[in-house]
């Protein structure tokens, strides 16, 4: 059903712009197309090792003899896709040929000279599938609630390096796969807001960043632990950054502009005192199976679109707030939410909502 509703889009945005097909070639797109399968081998690259051509009345999967095998019996149903199969020492241009040549197709990537048109087609996905909803429900508290427990066991004295490893450790043993993993204690929690961990060891303060993902869907969040009791700069900090958190999600609603929703929450760092913080971090956006779909800015067209994920994640030096929403007909539902964590009560336009705190230990 999925994937029928999926391949009913792409031939809709065929039909519409006169296109013969489409030639996904990257992993998102596959991950999407496959209902959350992985056509990846070398996760240096965004490059799927196999591809996938969909025409107006046939759908192909197009691998090497070191693919073919595993990808059609463990991540594509075999009847949704007819095979294109060929040696790993063959060329995969000119076994393409009978599929390309004089033929309207486009690309995501624009590989063997069609046509790139990867922005267009990243926003088939925006709209989340019935299956997509239930997989994010899922994983959302799933990967939270991993990501807390290592911040539970963060020690004194430990590196970033060592959180990051059971961080990155204990998501990858339950299937999730981590692009981003930013970890950061003490005087760099403070400096910097992409703290790639370092072999810098805990005082005080730690904060952990990551992006999971589980069938292809993203997980984006941030947890922060401080060592006895925050001091009041750091508390002050937390209470405006999480307010700025606060009306960037209930300004998330469709149909809004996502650059107003940028307004809003700039509107909230200046109003806070701390507007010289907006323009040292991107602030989020919208995600899905990239870890940000575009870092929101002013110049953005797109608006917020019902059944869409988003992340926002503002910074004040030594602080941040962020996790992963979807937006509903109900209002915006925190899938990252696990109870489980400190949190702290906002309020914002008379609605209130809890926001992850400093967890003391």
């Amino acid at each position: 059903m999925e994937i029928q509703e999926k391949l009913a889009r792409v031939r809709q945005y065929l039909e519409d712009q006169a296109y013969d097909g489409v030639l996904f070639t990257t992993n998102d797109n596959f991950c999407w197309m496959s209902g959350g399968k992985y056509a990846y081998v070398d996760k240096g690259t965004g490059a799927a090792a196999s591809k996938l051509l969909i025409t107006m009345d046939h759908q192909y999967v197009i691998c090497n003899s070191s693919e073919q095998y595993r990808v059609t019996q463990e991540e594509l149903p075999q009847q949704e896709f007819e095979l294109i199969s060929f040696l790993w020492h063959e060329s995969e241009e000119e076994v393409l040929k009978p599929y390309l040549e004089q033929k309207n197709i486009v690309s995501d990537s624009g590989a063997f000279g069609t046509l790139n048109r990867g922005a267009e087609l990243q926003k088939l996905r925006y709209t989340l599938t019935r299956e997509e909803l239930e997989r994010y429900r899922m994983i959302g508290p799933e990967s939270a609630g991993l990501l807390e427990e290592s911040c539970r066991r963060i020690q004194k004295g430990e590196t970033e390096l060592e959180i990051a490893g059971r961080t990155t450790g204990m998501l990858m043993a339950a299937g999730y796969q981590v692009p981003v993993c930013l970890v950061a204690a003490d005087e760099r929690l403070k400096k910097y807001r992409h703290p790639i961990p370092t072999l810098h060891r805990v005082g005080q303060y730690a904060m952990v960043a990551v992006c999971a993902q589980k069938y292809g869907l993203t997980v984006s969040m941030s947890r922060i632990i401080s060592f006895g009791a925050p001091d009041a700069d750091k508390e002050k900090r937390m209470d405006a950054v999480a307010k700025i958190d606060a009306a960037y999600i209930f300004g998330t609603e469709p149909g809004v502009p996502v650059k107003d929703v940028l307004q809003a929450g700039y509107d909230a760092y200046q109003r806070l005192g701390y507007e010289e913080d907006f323009h040292l971090h991107h602030q989020g956006g919208p995600l899905g199976y990239p870890t940000r779909d575009f870092c929101t800015t002013f110049r953005n067209q797109e608006v917020v679109l019902e059944r869409q994920a988003f992340s926002w994640n503002p910074t004040i030096a030594g602080v941040k707030s962020e996790d992963t929403f979807l937006v509903t007909e109900d209002g915006q539902e925190i899938i990252s939410h696990t109870g489980g964590w400190v949190y702290r009560e906002v309020t914002c336009g008379g609605r209130t909502i809890l926001r992850p705190d400093i967890l003391v230990r």
